[in-house]
């Protein structure tokens, strides 16, 4: 195969963008893991969650969620997404997230203040709010099932999927992007899109480009069967404490929304065993601002890298200081919530067309970057250490 452009990168930004590119160019995928979606797009919570900090963020959430209704024939059989709605709480600052509950209804999204937060979410009896957001329509979704319909859609258009194949570099020629050098030999391509996560930065750094990304690793835990736990019941994210819930195979899957700098290494393979201090951490956030899960234990876990620019949006777009560089990257661990749209502006602004529901120059790789990142290790929005990009 010849391509039009190499796509660096199997997760969901990467598929989404290859799955729209793939009816109007020859696209190939290459991925140094054994299988497509094996790093951060396997080690997510799965929640689709439109109501966030970001307006970037909310705007490819927005048109993601929209999609997930009626994702069409690549996704016949499969149910990639449902509908169980979800309840975004508030512990500290009942302020918190109004720019975004504007946002949402401006764009025809329900969101509302129940009046009872507790017939709406059982778990969140006893729990110590200042406000709730009620989004009736939210989802979860599968990202397996997702990355099996953007496969399937690539190889329907001809496109392809090469694994176990490690990007060693960019090719370039004079001031150009021409391909990538692999582990596996040379592959030239005019176009070439870094959806690589953790170890896209590290592709351009050779060539002197700064592209801050920042790898934060944050913990899951699974919890033993509870008797509150139901598939119908909404999940609860009490934002500005950093702490959410929601129900899975009989029990909960939670997080203290925990983060730390960890780079990764050379090789695929992000998915961390689970801390006992930071399994710990989540348990106690759990029974003090769910305590209606606070007999909960521990049955397993795990911990994944969630990709960050340095003021938390995505980093989309072509690269202003090299010709036919294209990025999907910094999706910050919303890769479920806004894979779909990235992929869809991404390949629109490839094919030299624009979109009215979100700015190039917000996104772009070549903005002006904050020189520091606020790590929220113990989770809580405005608290935690500055690490120097």
């Amino acid at each position: 195969m010849n391509p039009d452009v190499v796509v660096v990168g199997a997760g969901l930004a990467g598929l989404a963008t290859a799955w729209h590119l793939a009816p109007r160019a020859r696209v190939l995928v290459l991925d140094q893991g054994e299988q497509a979606g094996a790093e951060a797009s396997a080690q997510n919570a799965g929640m689709v969650r439109r109501l966030g900090e970001d307006p970037y963020e909310r705007a490819l959430a927005v048109r993601t969620a929209a999609w997930l209704s009626d994702p069409g024939e690549d996704w016949e059989g499969r149910a990639p997404s449902r509908v169980v709605g979800a309840v975004l709480g508030l512990a500290r600052d009942p302020q918190h997230l109004h720019d975004g509950v504007a946002h949402l209804r401006a764009r025809g999204v329900a969101v509302a203040q129940p009046a009872d937060p507790v017939g709406v979410a059982p778990i969140l009896a006893g729990s110590p709010l200042t406000a709730a957001w009620w989004v009736p329509d939210e989802r979860v979704a599968d990202a397996w099932s997702l990355i099996q319909g953007f496969l399937a859609g690539l190889r329907r258009h001809g496109g392809a999927l090469r694994t176990r194949t490690r990007v060693l570099g960019l090719r370039t020629d004079a001031g150009r992007v021409t391909g990538v050098d692999t582990d596996q030999g040379p592959i030239e391509a005019g176009r070439v899109l870094l959806a690589a996560g953790a170890w896209s930065a590290g592709l351009v750094a050779p060539l002197g480009l700064r592209r801050p990304l920042i790898p934060l690793r944050r913990t899951l835990v699974q919890t033993l069967p509870h008797p509150a736990s139901r598939p119908d019941h909404p999940w609860v994210w009490i934002d500005d404490e950093g702490v959410y819930a929601r129900p899975e195979g009989g029990g909960w899957l939670v997080s203290g929304c925990d983060e730390a700098v960890d780079p990764p290494s050379g090789g695929p393979g992000s998915r961390g065993p689970l801390d006992p201090a930071l399994a710990a951490l989540a348990l106690d956030k759990i029974a003090r601002f769910l305590p209606a899960l606070a007999d909960a234990r521990v049955a397993g876990g795990w911990s994944g890298l969630r990709t960050f620019a340095p003021d938390r949006r995505p980093v989309l777009g072509e690269d202003p200081e090299l010709a036919g560089l294209w990025w999907a990257a910094g999706l910050g661990g919303f890769g479920v919530t806004c894979g779909y749209a990235v992929g869809e502006v991404v390949a629109t602004w490839m094919d030299g067309r624009t979109v009215d529901w979100l700015s190039p120059r917000g996104v772009s790789p070549g903005r002006a970057f904050p020189t520091r990142l606020l790590v929220r290790s113990g989770g809580v929005i405005g608290e935690g250490e500055l690490h120097r990009t």
